[in-house]
């Protein structure tokens, strides 16, 4: 991994400079993009993840935040946000004005990372954020669990939740420790202290299900 950590660590793109103190949005110009594709999507990069196939000719906006926001009293280090189709009202033209001003064009996703987190992440944790967004950013599918694809064979997107608490991927490639997902890697290990039960569950407050 000596080689990877090099390749990260010369190429790694950081928020740019003009970006405020205060509340503050920039669009990705400086590589952010490019970064991530040449080392994620790309077949040949040093870190692509076969998960990310169906982005290979996805559109994603990148953007840079200095604002601050919060989940469950946790802050956001990045979200990612499927576009939506421009309705015909004046809060959805105002948000695809919004975006070609940034963008040049409607994205199929958007990606937000904290500019605050991004400074202050190792290579290992900084990856894992881009991963764990990337991951979010899924390929649509039918009743039949079948990838959707447009009248022009274009793949058609969604968002997709954690695989359990964190993304089995970011926990294999970044470890248990780094995902946040130590003490249920460890419960996990051990013997029930109940007993063992067997039931598939949904949580109805953020509609997630549990997959295996």
């Amino acid at each position: 991994m000596g080689k990877v950590t090099s390749i990260v660590r010369s190429s790694r793109p950081e928020p740019p400079e003009s970006l405020g103190l205060v509340d503050d949005f920039a669009p990705d110009h400086d590589g952010l993009g490019a970064w991530v594709r040449k080392n994620f999507i790309d077949p040949e990069g040093p870190l692509h993840n076969p998960r990310h196939a169906h982005l290979a000719n996805a559109s994603i906006g990148w953007l840079w935040t200095s604002a601050t926001a919060k989940n469950k009293n946790r802050e956001i280090a990045g979200q990612c946000q499927l576009v939506q189709p421009q309705q015909k009202t004046f809060s959805s033209a105002m948000r695809s004005w919004q975006l070609r001003q940034w963008f040049g064009g409607v994205p199929d996703f958007v990606i937000i990372i904290s500019r605050w987190f991004a400074l202050d992440m190792d290579d290992y944790s900084f990856c894992a954020l881009i991963e764990h967004e990337l991951c979010h950013a899924a390929q649509d599918v039918d009743g039949f669990g079948m990838p959707k694809f447009d009248r022009e064979g274009q793949p058609m997107f969604r968002i997709v939740a954690h695989d359990v608490e964190e993304f089995h991927d970011v926990v294999e490639r970044y470890g248990a420790k780094a995902a946040g997902v130590s003490r249920m890697v460890k419960l996990g290990n051990q013997p029930p202290s109940i007993g063992e039960a067997k039931m598939s569950v949904a949580c109805g407050t953020c509609k997630q299900m549990v997959r295996a």
